[in-house]
C-alpha cells in the first residue's frame, strides 16, 4: 500500500513543469511517504525474538507429535493448504494427519538444533533448523536433514503451510 502511494507521489512530481518548484512543494510528503513504506509492516527486534520463540515451540511439538502418533495436533497446526515435500513425495494436510495417525513409524529419538528463523513480512516466517532422528518406517528414514518450515500468520494463529526436508550427506 506504501508503495502504491509512492508511485502515486512519483507520477505527481513528474507532471509538474520545469518552472515550477514542485522538488520543495513536496519533499515533506515524500519523506513521510518513505519513511512509512520502510516501516510497513515491520516488526521489532523484541517482537521478532517472541515470533522465533513461539515458532520454535510449535516446531518442537510437531515432533513430539510425530513420536507419540498425534495427528490430532496435525489437524490444527497444519494449515488447510499446507504442502509437505517428504523422501516420498508431496503430502497435503489430510495425508499429513493420515499418516502421523498412522502406526507406519516408530521415531525412538529424534534432536533438533540450530533453528534460524527469517521473518518474510510480519505474518510470514521461514524457520530453517538441523534435526537427527532414530525412526523407522518400513527402513530407517534419512537423517540427518535440514529442515525448512514455513508458517503463516492467519486470524491470529500461526500456522504450517510448507514443511521440507535434505537430506545432510554424510
Amino acid at each position: 500500500m506504501a508503495a502504491g502511494r509512492i508511485v502515486r507521489f512519483y507520477v505527481l512530481f513528474r507532471s509538474c513543469s520545469s518552472t515550477q518548484s514542485c522538488g520543495m512543494k513536496y519533499a515533506g510528503p515524500l519523506l513521510v511517504l518513505v519513511c512509512l513504506a520502510a516501516a510497513n509492516g515491520q516488526v521489532t527486534t523484541s517482537e521478532s525474538d517472541e515470533i522465533k520463540e513461539h515458532l520454535i515451540k510449535l516446531e518442537k511439538q510437531s515432533w513430539e507429535a510425530w513420536k507419540s502418533r498425534d495427528g490430532k495436533f496435525f489437524q490444527n497446526f497444519l494449515s488447510d493448504d499446507h504442502v509437505e515435500v517428504g523422501f516420498g513425495g508431496l503430502a497435503n494436510k489430510a495425508e499429513v494427519v493420515a499418516f502421523v495417525g498412522s502406526p507406519v513409524c516408530t521415531v525412538k529419538s529424534y534432536k533438533l538444533d540450530r533453528f534460524e528463523m527469517k521473518l518474510l513480512d510480519k505474518d510470514t516466517a521461514l524457520l530453517t533448523y538441523w534435526e537427527e532422528q532414530d525412526t523407522v518406517c518400513n527402513k530407517p528414514v534419512p537423517s540427518p536433514c535440514w529442515v525448512s518450515s514455513l508458517y503463516m500468520k492467519r486470524a491470529d494463529k500461526w500456522l504450517n503451510i510448507f514443511y521440507q526436508q535434505t537430506q545432510i550427506q554424510k
